[in-house]
């Protein structure tokens, strides 16, 4: 009962904006994860949630201590999911979106080292002809330039291009988000 409050509260929240949802949302994550303690079948999804309701509160706020939260309950909830597991790209994926927030606010390298590792690692997940295949080598090109951005290394900046210029590949006209790659690409070359 508490889960489908909380996924109300958050839709009404996506569609509205009114921050008292969203501070809600994060209180019934919270209670639910306590009742989710290590060892119950559940304590991933309820660790997930907990940390995508905070990911959207970073978002208008940026609280330090919420974003340092948001990834210890991601690095907790990918533990729920070993490799094999049909969830772990989206654990991944999720572990690597916190670290790039945090990356960004405090520029720590080891943040973006393991961003770089969690993204390759998701790719690997997604081989030719997956769905989810362009937005993994998105998801890794983009880790990859913020490499590049750091260190200048040409290396990087040769598989940026390469990963863009897949992803764009798979991306034919008319689908939506063909612009997004075809600008990331043009980014990469620039």
């Amino acid at each position: 009962s508490l889960s489908n409050l909380a996924l109300a509260l958050r839709a009404r929240y996506d569609l509205k904006g009114s921050r008292s949802d969203l501070d809600e949302v994060v209180q019934l994550h919270t209670e639910v994860l306590s009742l989710h303690p290590p060892g119950h079948p559940h304590r991933g999804s309820s660790l997930n949630n907990l940390a995508l309701a905070l990911q959207a509160r970073y978002s208008l706020e940026c609280s330090e201590s919420d974003l340092d939260e948001m990834v210890r309950l991601q690095t907790e909830a990918l533990g729920f999911h070993p490799p094999g597991h049909p969830d772990r790209s989206t654990s991944l994926n999720n572990l690597a979106g916190a670290l790039k927030a945090r990356y960004e606010l405090k520029g720590s390298e080891s943040d973006l080292e393991e961003r770089i590792r969690l993204c390759a690692e998701a790719l690997n997940l997604h081989p030719p002809g997956h769905p989810d295949r362009s937005s993994s080598l998105n998801n890794l090109a983009l880790a990859l330039k913020a490499r590049f951005d750091l260190k200048s290394s040409e290396f990087d900046l040769e598989e940026v291009i390469r990963l863009h210029t897949e992803a764009l590949n798979l991306c034919p006209p008319g689908r939506p988000d063909r612009g997004m790659f075809l600008n990331n690409l043009a980014s990469a070359l620039r």
